[in-house]
């Protein structure tokens, strides 16, 4: 629950808003696992003074908090407060120091200030003060003390999905480094704004098409902290954005290191003179991003700015990205030739990889049909009579496309690399995520076989929670896949180019 109060010279209205888990009506707003809880007090604030153009100030609660409209205008307005007129701007507190909203001037966001409180703390209400001191012209801005008790120790996870520990003291980070930016340089205003998303390989590219598909007039962020060894990726995929490089390596994919923890350990790997003139925004995993159904490109477009407002601005109802060919092929095929197939059978994770004894007869019943069959990073599909390939880098993996005319893949960076920036004939594989956060637009030459059975997605990483296996066999089966190849290789190159395949024959896989 998201609410907000609009202060006006006739009284006070309040709004009710929601994260949304599918509709995106006036009331409902996208659910990004990227932006930061204070990306949604701007969000909430503009939506607010949309609504309510005579309002000189809106009241935003924190978000982090499910508070009601009505709660908080007794909070903010009623018994429990300090009496006299709301100071603003202010935060209000519970008896301890926790914020429970923030009390804002119109002439923050007349004055293209807003993205400014992506920087709050949220859990710190002297940091935040300070914050809004420095962004509506200096001075002392007021605490003011609800009747709400002290908020005490925090949950793992808050009902809204925000994943808490390590991310609070990252969040507190980036307010008291903003602050002390301020304090420091006197044309802080037109300093440039990063997005500290270094990621996976997957999540550069969503947040690169992200920086493509958001309108100028609404790209908050100047630039993006990349880690080096996924340098490549910001660059093949277009980012928009100027790169901070981090030479170290990326986060790993098991909980050892928390994204809040790797934030905060990152700042001292800056390249010199960036902490000390740009304000860092922390944009990763802030919530579990499995909870929200939309596509990961569109959470990274609402975290750099984008309102994603309705179900027409997202990236389904969009079609193919930013004039994407109808498909682009790979070497010519010719009637007789042996159709080149590419496969990526391994994720980043070890749910994300088809089952040994499944892949194993895709690849033999594709062979027996007469294909080329090329397998990356897998040695052991040589004994299936497939070439076994690196691709280590997008200049490799583009190599490699280019040399087949179609791509199966599970659930990882290739599938989106080959689908998303470079529109190859492509299958995609999904069983323990979840194809809505992150496959591509639907298009022809491109395909997503419905997964064996109905337990996913579940996200699990290391084991299946039915079976207790470490594999997923929540997979299409390989018939499907083999049914799916020709059916895109038939889109793709024309029917007559490809080999004549009887239906029985891919069933029997």
């Amino acid at each position: 629950m998201l609410s907000s109060l609009a202060m006006t010279a006739d009284g006070v209205e309040s709004f009710d808003f929601r994260f949304s888990t599918g509709a995106l009506t006036p009331n409902d707003i996208l659910d990004s696992a990227t932006s930061p809880p204070g990306r949604y007090v701007w969000e909430v604030a503009r939506r607010t003074l949309a609504a309510c153009p005579t309002a000189d100030a809106v009241v935003v609660s924190n978000p982090i908090l499910p508070i009601r409209g009505s709660r908080l205008a007794k909070l903010v307005l009623g018994g429990g407060g300090t009496g006299g007129p709301l100071p603003c701007p202010a935060v209000v507190t519970d008896e301890g120091t926790f914020p429970i909203a923030y009390v804002l001037p119109r002439r923050l966001f007349e004055e293209g200030l807003g993205r400014f409180l992506c920087l709050l703390s949220v859990s710190r209400s002297a940091a935040d003060a300070q914050l809004l001191s420095h962004l509506t012209g200096g001075g002392f801005v007021p605490r003011r003390t609800s009747a709400l008790r002290a908020v005490g120790s925090l949950p793992d996870n808050t009902p809204q999905g925000y994943v808490l520990g390590d991310n609070m003291e990252a969040w507190l980070v980036q307010c008291v480094n903003a602050v002390t930016l301020m304090r420091s340089r006197g044309d802080w205003r037109g300093l440039p704004f990063a997005a500290h998303h270094p990621g996976h390989a997957g999540d550069v590219l969503f947040f690169s098409l992200a920086s493509r598909l958001v309108p100028a007039d609404q790209l908050a962020f100047d630039a993006q902290v990349v880690c080096r060894a996924y340098l490549d990726i910001f660059q093949d995929c277009g980012n928009r954005l100027e790169p901070i490089v981090l030479d170290i390596p990326p986060a790993p994919r098991n909980t050892d290191v928390g994204d809040g923890r790797y934030f905060i350990d990152s700042l001292a790997h800056l390249p010199p003179g960036v902490a000390e003139g740009t304000f860092i925004v922390f944009c990763r995993y802030s919530k579990a991003y499995a909870k929200s159904p939309f596509n990961l490109i569109d959470h990274a477009r609402f975290s750099l700015g984008d309102p994603v407002a309705t179900v027409g601005d997202t990236l389904y109802q969009r079609g193919p990205l930013l004039n994407q060919p109808r498909h682009r092929a790979g070497p010519a095929l010719s009637r007789g030739a042996a159709l080149r197939v590419l496969m990526q059978l391994t994720g980043g994770w070890d749910l994300k990889t088809y089952p040994a004894k499944d892949r194993r007869v895709l690849i033999r019943a594709l062979v027996d049909l007469g294909c080329e069959v090329t397998v990356i990073d897998l040695p052991d599909a040589a004994a299936d009579g497939a070439t076994v390939a690196t691709a280590g880098s997008t200049r490799a993996l583009k190599a490699l496309l280019a040399e087949h005319h179609v791509f199966i893949s599970v659930d990882s960076f290739p599938l989106h690399f080959a689908s998303q920036i470079l529109g190859h004939p492509t299958v995609a594989i999904f069983g323990c995520t979840a194809p809505g956060n992150s496959d591509a637009p639907r298009r022809p030459g491109y395909r997503l076989p419905a997964p064996a059975l109905p337990c996913g997605p579940c996200g699990c990483l290391d084991y299946c929670p039915l079976l207790m296996i470490r594999e997923c066999t929540n997979q299409p089966r390989p018939a499907q896949l083999v049914a799916a190849v020709m059916e895109v290789a038939q889109e793709a190159y024309g029917a007559d180019s490809v080999l004549a395949v009887p239906l029985a024959q891919g069933d029997a896989a």
